[in-house]
C-alpha cells in the first residue's frame, strides 16, 4: 500500500462516523513529509460528548509504517475509555505495542483504522 492510498484509507475511516451521524465535529490534519512520511492529527467530537484523539506518525518507505501513534477514546469528562499506543511503558512491557482500559493493559497489536471506529461506534 502508498502513503496515498494509506490516507484515503484513513480519511474514509475517519468520514464514517460523520456519515453515520456520530460526530458533532470532525478535526484532521495531515501533514505530509519528505521521504514519504506522514503525520496525522485527528480529534472527532461526538454526539454523547466522547471524544477521539488520534496521533499517527507514519513512514511509508518500505512499506506502511506506524512509527508513532495514539489513539485515544475518552468520555465526556475527559476520563480514558481506552487508549492504544506505542510510547515507552513503566513498568516496561514485553512488547511496545498495548492497550490501556480503565482497569488494565494488554499488550496488543495496533488496531487497523477502520476496526478502531467500528470499536468506538459500538460504544455508541
Amino acid at each position: 500500500m502508498t502513503l496515498h492510498e494509506y490516507l484515503h484509507v484513513f480519511r474514509e475511516a475517519i468520514d464514517k462516523i460523520d456519515r453515520y451521524g456520530y460526530a458533532e465535529s470532525v478535526d484532521l490534519h495531515q501533514e505530509l513529509r519528505a521521504g514519504k512520511q506522514a503525520f496525522l492529527q485527528v480529534t472527532v467530537v461526538l454526539v454523547d460528548g466522547s471524544s477521539l484523539h488520534i496521533k499517527e506518525y507514519v513512514d511509508a518507505m518500505y512499506g506502511i509504517e506506524k512509527v508513532s501513534y495514539g489513539y485515544q477514546y475518552q468520555d465526556v469528562r475527559g476520563d480514558v475509555i481506552f487508549r492504544y499506543d506505542n510510547a515507552a511503558h513503566k513498568p516496561s512491557l514485553n512488547r511496545k505495542e498495548h492497550k490501556h482500559t480503565k482497569s488494565r493493559i494488554i499488550e496488543i497489536s495496533p488496531p487497523d483504522i477502520a476496526d478502531l471506529v467500528d470499536e468506538i461506534i459500538s460504544y455508541l
